[in-house]
This record gives C-alpha cells, sequence and structure tokens, in this order.
C-alpha cells in the first residue's frame, strides 16, 4: 500500500518542514540520471533518492570488486562481482518502493545517450575515467540541448571540486576540456595546490600515471552533498522556506575537509592559467 506523504510512517516525513509538501511532490516528479555509479554516482543515487527524487536511469558496465569497498557505498561483500547499476536500482527501490528505475548495465555510449538524457531533469556526471573524452563531451551537449542541469564532483582526498552547469549559463566545457588535458598530460594543475592539501595534490597527480587515484570514504560524502544540495536549489528555487539559487558556472565550489578550506571560485577568471599549464 502507497502510503501518503503526511503520515507519519513515511519515508520523508522528517523531510517535509524543510522541503514543504509541495517540494516533496514536485521531486517525486523528477528523473536523475547517473552516468557511472560508482563513489560519487552510487553516493548521488541514494543521497537523491532519500531527499524524494521519484524517477533514476542509472548506467554502468561494472561490477563491485574489492577494492571499491572503501568507499562506494553499495560496495559489500554479498553485492561484489554484481553490476554497480542494478545493486543501486536495488538500494533505491529498497528505499522507495514507488520510485521508478530503469538500468544500463552496457554503461553509457554513443547508441544510448539519447535514451539515457530521455526526460531527465538532472545529469549527473562519473563517468570513469577510461570513458573516451568524446563520449563525456557529447553527452554534456546533448544535455544542455535539451535544457538539462548537470553536476559533476571529481573527489580529490579529503574533498572534491563540485561544478553545476545551468543550460542557460556556461556550459561544462570547462570540466570536459580540463578532465581531458590533464588526462593527456597526466597532471593536476599546480593551482590545486591553493584550494587542496599541496602534499595530498602531489600523491593524487603521482598516480594519473598508472591510473589508479588513491580516494577515501570521505570524498564521495562530500561530494554527493554538495551536488544534492545544489540540484534542491535549482529544482526548488522558490518553493522551499530560504530557497536560493544554485551556484552554477562559472562559479565552482572548492572544499577541502583536512585543510578546512571551502572555496567558491570563478573559474573564468583562472581558465588561462589552468588550460595554459597543461599544453
Amino acid at each position: 500500500m502507497t502510503l501518503s506523504i503526511s503520515s507519519q510512517d513515511h519515508f520523508l516525513n522528517r523531510s517535509i518542514p524543510l522541503l514543504t509538501s509541495a517540494g516533496v511532490e514536485y521531486l517525486a516528479s523528477r528523473k536523475l540520471v547517473v552516468a557511472g555509479c560508482g563513489g560519487v554516482g552510487g553516493a548521488m543515487a541514494l543521497t537523491m533518492c532519500r531527499m524524494g527524487i521519484g524517477s533514476f536511469h542509472l548506467a554502468d558496465p561494472a561490477i563491485f570488486d574489492p577494492p571499491d569497498m572503501n568507499r562506494q557505498w553499495g560496495a559489500l561483500g554479498s553485492t561484489m562481482d554484481r553490476n554497480k547499476a542494478e545493486v543501486y536500482r536495488d538500494l533505491i527501490l529498497d528505499i522507495n518502493p514507488d520510485a521508478q528505475v530503469q538500468v544500463f548495465t552496457e554503461g553509457l555510449t554513443n547508441d544510448n545517450q539519447d535514451e539515457f538524457l530521455q526526460g531527465t531533469d538532472i545529469l549527473v556526471d562519473c563517468l570513469d575515467a577510461g570513458v573516451p573524452y568524446e563520449l563525456r563531451e557529447t553527452m554534456h551537449q546533448k544535455a544542455r540541448d535539451l535544457g538539462v542541469f548537470s553536476v559533476v564532483a571529481p573527489i580529490l582526498g579529503f574533498g572534491c571540486f563540485a561544478l553545476c552547469s545551468s543550460p542557460l549559463g556556461m556550459s561544462m566545457e570547462f570540466w570536459t576540456r580540463t578532465f581531458r588535458n590533464a588526462k593527456q598530460s597526466t597532471a593536476l594543475p599546480s593551482i590545486f595546490k591553493e584550494w587542496f592539501m599541496p602534499e595530498q595534490i602531489d600523491i593524487i597527480g603521482q598516480s594519473l600515471k598508472i591510473g589508479k587515484i588513491p580516494t577515501l570514504a570521505v570524498g564521495p560524502a562530500i561530494a554527493s552533498s554538495l551536488l544534492a544540495t545544489e540540484c534542491i536549489a535549482h529544482l526548488l528555487d522558490g518553493i522551499i522556506p530560504g530557497s536560493r539559487k544554485p551556484i552554477v558556472l562559472p562559479k565552482g565550489m572548492f572544499f577541502d575537509l583536512f585543510r578546512m578550506s571551502y572555496q567558491i571560485i570563478d573559474v573564468s577568471e583562472i581558465r588561462t592559467q589552468f588550460e595554459g599549464e597543461q599544453q
């Protein structure tokens, strides 16, 4: 039996005073698509389910293995060797049996991008580093053409940098080009040391050469919390108490819990330095 959201037994009962009944009802009609159900992608899927999003597309061709257990919420002894998208579908439905969830166990491809993005409101880019740059670029351009709000938050040690793109504002080209340049140069821009713990940035930068990035459990928790907040700010602007506009490009959020630093930076002001160093 489907319970009324006003019921004390409904899983969103304690959310209603902050999100409002109208907000909860609106979120239930929205769709989130997650490209890559790893650390941040899986955390975003469950976080946004618990916030009340009612429909999901989840894409990931990979299975869980033991190294995933240090940070990926769905990585458990009982889920080893299972497809990540299917595991998160089951977890979402365990939280909210009324949710609509479609999985793409082949991952995001050139052939299924249109179906993956169909009818969505929010795109979460958590594609694996091994995915071709062109596929990531095409995905973001198609989302923009469809008027979709898109987000990404690569984790760095005890923090992340989180970017959100409004279809009416600056595109995700800054992120896709930065990602491409980092892969080609196998190094992070030195300016990252101004925002994150320098010693940890050195370790992460060196790991790009071997393709195995060191990670910690706090990274996806921080990234998903930042992104989920901005997604709610976007979806429920003018509805929830104290509502505000989301932080969107050219502004990005740079958060390092170990350094106790949170900065909102206009990336257009450092773009030349950011990209020129990687040529």
